[in-house]
């Protein structure tokens, strides 16, 4: 598992969209809902366990048990 230093909340997530993308507050909140949204979906459907900011401060996703099979499966 990689080296997590923090888990990504809504604000961490709209402070990285506004940091790299260059949004504005405002826009970079209503993004990070939508993605938090988009996460929440692909945890429901357990294609991922959760998200995470890895040691470079970039935004990654930790797939769940189940994807990684299936993604094994069809290699």
């Amino acid at each position: 598992m990689p080296n997590i230093l923090e888990s990504a909340t809504l604000d961490d997530i709209a402070l990285y969209l506004q940091r790299e993308e260059g949004l504005t507050s405002e826009n970079a909140h209503k993004e990070a809902l939508k993605v938090l949204h988009n996460f929440q979906d692909m945890k429901n459907q357990d294609i991922i366990n959760g998200w995470y900011f890895n040691e470079f401060g970039q935004l990654e996703l930790l797939p769940s048990e189940h994807a990684l099979n299936v993604f094994n499966h069809s290699k």
